[in-house]
């Protein structure tokens, strides 16, 4: 199987075949995770936003990556790319109500206020992206004190007030 590697502008910048010991792990509440082993017979720059589509999911390379020179001529690849869930790690959860851009602050609404106000977040971080939200669990307020989370560790708290878990299917959240 080829799996075919982008740059962040969509251009190809090549057309790997894994190893056995390339990986698909997919966890509710954890990353999306590819992991691609493979060796290639020419230098490959990899740079951070590089992706790659895999059984209809897209998954990003976040860091810069160096691959280890086997020989002249053979290059060998270890790298771990993330699915979208991942990127939730990197986006700040802010207050935008009146005009405000304020990561700390306290809220007490019901978890769906709740998951919705970072949905909106990430779409911000995003780009304006397509992230809705989907099933969520309680009616009752629950309080989170928002001081710097980036939006992971929230939608993990939320779950852990509401005795559940969270997971995206796409871009929804769960």
């Amino acid at each position: 199987m080829l799996i075919t590697i982008y740059d962040r502008s969509g251009n190809i910048k090549a057309e790997v075949s894994p190893n056995d010991s390339s990986a698909q792990s997919k966890e509710i509440q954890s990353d999306n995770e590819l992991a691609l082993s493979f060796t290639h017979y020419e230098h490959i720059q990899l740079d951070v936003d590089d992706y790659a589509d895999f059984e209809g999911e897209r998954y990003w390379l976040c860091e810069k990556y160096r691959p280890k020179q086997k020989s002249e001529r053979e290059w060998e690849y270890n790298l771990k790319l993330y699915g979208i869930e991942s990127l939730l790690r990197n986006i700040l959860v802010i207050k935008r109500v009146d005009n405000e851009d304020n990561p700390v602050f306290t809220l007490t609404a019901p978890p769906r206020e709740h998951v919705a106000m970072i949905v909106n977040c990430m779409n911000d971080g995003m780009g304006n992206t397509d992230w809705k939200v989907g099933r969520v669990d309680g009616t009752e307020n629950i309080v989170i004190d928002y001081f710097g989370k980036y939006c992971d560790v929230a939608l993990r708290e939320i779950a852990e007030k509401v005795g559940a878990e969270y997971w995206a299917e796409g871009q929804t959240v769960n």
